[in-house]
């Protein structure tokens, strides 16, 4: 295998559930050796959410964290222990980056702050995700990813414009900040190249998070108003029900609009009132009751493929065995088959983007404590009565 991007790096994490965890996946992927600490017996509260594998509740079970922590190392150790502490930081000697997502001041407490490990390691990168960041009137305050959707902003952009807002998604403000602060690692390890110097990386969900309301915040910016909840601006532009499904009938790029309204094989498309997209925006009811009789009579991929040869960026709304038989993920290997010693092969999504020289490589995720005797013994050197006294006093 080629060398990957990363593979002379060497991560710390700490982190749980699903924030730190992606980001860490996502260094892991690009070859960084990801060292995972875990409390000893039940480990990452990742390691008890479902669904779990043939439903059988268990450490090594949970399919989310089989794929948030593909490619890393697992070891075992209690933080809250005086003995654990100084052994995170001898590791933190050897590392170049560290990853935390505990609240607010809780590094502090354990004596991890990033200007003590920076004496330690002058050129350590450590990275903070939390809910709202280090600072500031919210930094304490308790959220879940339901409030970070609200709080953002993301919530008042989804849903009907005469109903409730709704949550936009599982773990969006979390998987947001997963690719910021993954983003933010890889800069300051560019700057480190040319430095020599380490960083500190704050990153704030909730911030992170308005990336999802650019276009609502851009317009707010330059206009002075709060977009509403609704269609889009354009049309036709939106989600439209069909005879197996529902399709995304998008009239851009505009220039091929005038071929594009022969697909719904409706003369009436063609006329004055329709050809300019100001005139198209002012009369969208009447388009959209133009199209919907062809969609009735027509399948997703009718509808899909049809857009498509006429230059219009028409999709549709799949499920997952379309999902999974798409032949555009089969071309390019976007799922891959990965053997769990404890689950054995599963099937999982591979490199959100590739990189011909520096390829991505998804190895499986670790059992809890699973490197213990490598990290302890080979790469800090403690020896065995060490680690057998350690255990037996629940340090690891």
């Amino acid at each position: 295998m080629s060398k990957q991007a990363l593979s002379n790096i060497r991560v710390i994490d700490l982190t749980r559930f699903i924030a730190g965890p992606y980001c860490t996946k996502l260094l892991a992927g690009f070859g960084a050796e990801v060292i995972k600490i875990e409390m000893p017996k039940n480990g990452d509260g990742l390691r008890n959410v479902e669904p779990f594998y043939k439903n059988e509740q268990g450490v090594e079970h949970s399919i989310p964290f089989l794929w948030f922590n593909t490619g890393k190392k697992s070891i075992t150790l209690n933080l809250k222990s005086s003995q654990g502490i100084e052994i995170i930081k001898r590791l933190v000697k050897t590392a170049d980056v560290l990853v935390e997502n505990f609240s607010p001041g809780v590094m502090m407490r354990l004596g991890l702050d990033y200007e003590t490990l920076k004496s330690i390691n002058p050129k350590l990168i450590m990275a903070s995700i939390s809910n709202f960041g280090q600072s500031g009137p919210y930094r304490d305050f308790k959220a879940d990813e339901i409030e970070l959707q609200a709080l953002s902003g993301l919530m008042d952009n989804t849903g009907a414009p005469d109903m409730p807002p709704l949550a936009a998604g599982p773990a969006l403000c979390q998987l947001t900040a997963a690719m910021h602060s993954h983003a933010a690692i890889l800069m300051a390890l560019l700057q480190r190249n040319r430095s020599g110097e380490g960083r500190y990386v704050d990153v704030s969900i909730m911030e992170s998070s308005m990336e999802q309301i650019e276009n609502r915040i851009n317009t707010y910016l330059l206009t002075g108003k709060v977009s509403k909840r609704g269609p889009h601006i354009f049309a036709p532009w939106g989600l439209y029900g069909c005879q197996d499904g529902y399709v995304n009938v998008i009239s851009a790029p505009f220039r091929h609009w005038e071929n594009g309204a022969e697909i719904f094989e409706e003369p009436r498309l063609r006329e004055h009132q329709f050809q300019h997209l100001r005139e198209r925006v002012q009369h969208r009811q009447e388009i959209d009751a133009l199209i919907q009789p062809w969609l009735d009579k027509k399948k997703k991929q009718q509808v899909f493929k049809a857009g498509q040869e006429k230059g219009l960026s028409f999709g549709f709304l799949a499920n997952f065995d379309e999902v999974l038989d798409s032949p555009q993920h089969r071309e390019r290997g976007f799922f891959k088959s990965v053997e769990h010693p404890a689950v054995g092969a599963q099937l999982f999504c591979d490199a959100p983007f590739k990189m011909s020289a520096t390829p991505w490589h998804t190895a499986a995720s670790p059992r809890l404590g699973e490197h213990n005797d490598v990290i302890f013994g080979s790469v800090l050197g403690y020896s065995d009565e060490e680690r057998r006294q350690w255990a037996a006093q629940g340090v690891i």
